[in-house]
């Protein structure tokens, strides 16, 4: 798979980049001829979505902002850099810049990718500033000229909203804020409702879910101790390892 090739993604909170060698096997091997499409509701940075291989993927996310992103960088040039006077304005006045920009500043210029949770700033030894919006920027314009990228449909929408009666055979990962952690704001996800919501789709579909845990009726069919820090969003012990997991429903509960 080409898309299994060392190259940097997009930064975004909570990536399944530093897995995806792991992951997108598994997902991938869910694949075959009679799938006819490959769909992830949780998109993110499209950090796993741009390693799995079909002709037919489509990515959605309720952040209009990064979709908008994700959509400009397929055809578009990105710009080389973001000044901290420029991460000021459009922070403070969003509405006056186009959303694509908009999230380009919010997740690039951004400290550790959080949506302008603060302009990123890092020295090196020496004591010169280093640009990290620059870097994220080269990050998000190398993975915009794969294939595996471009050959996407961005939507932006919550899962909630997707026509799921209308889809069969497809293969579904799902990336969801994890329960429990303070690196997204999960306050207002909708858990229980998404569990039965995968439990419905896997009637007709292949349904994967990242998480560190899932309820009962959901089967563990992968798991992988990392190294957490205290910037991973874990309530209680952040400097502990976690263990990572790939959930599917099981099927003997299915309806």
């Amino acid at each position: 798979m080409t898309g299994l090739s060392p190259v940097m993604n997009m930064q975004y909170v909570g990536s399944k980049n530093r897995l995806s060698k792991d992951l997108a096997p598994i997902i991938q091997s869910y694949i075959n001829k009679n799938t006819i499409g490959y769909l992830e509701p949780f998109v993110g940075g499209a950090n796993m979505i741009d390693k799995i291989e079909h002709k037919n993927k489509t990515g959605c996310d309720i952040h209009k902002e990064l979709i908008e992103l994700l959509r400009y960088s397929q055809n578009n040039e990105l710009p080389e850099t973001i000044s901290e006077i420029e991460y000021k304005n459009v922070k403070n006045n969003k509405e006056n810049y186009p959303s694509w920009y908009v999230g380009l500043v919010g997740f690039c210029g951004s400290f550790g990718a959080k949506y302008f949770g603060g302009f990123a700033r890092r020295y090196n030894k020496d004591g010169t500033i280093f640009d990290v919006p620059k870097q994220a920027i080269n990050s998000l314009r190398r993975q915009s000229k794969d294939e595996n990228f471009n050959n996407i449909k961005f939507c932006n929408k919550s899962f909630l909203n997707l026509q799921m009666d209308k889809i069969s055979n497809y293969v579904i990962y799902c990336d969801i804020p994890y329960r429990g952690t303070t690196k997204y704001q999960t306050a207002g996800f909708p858990y229980e409702e998404f569990y039965e919501w995968c439990k419905k789709v896997s009637e007709n579909n292949t349904v994967l879910i990242s998480e560190y845990s899932m309820p009962d009726e959901f089967e563990c069919i992968w798991s992988k101790e990392v190294k957490t820090s205290l910037g991973s969003g874990v309530n209680e012990d952040s400097n502990k390892n976690r263990i990572e997991k790939l959930f599917t429903y099981k099927y003997d509960n299915k309806m």
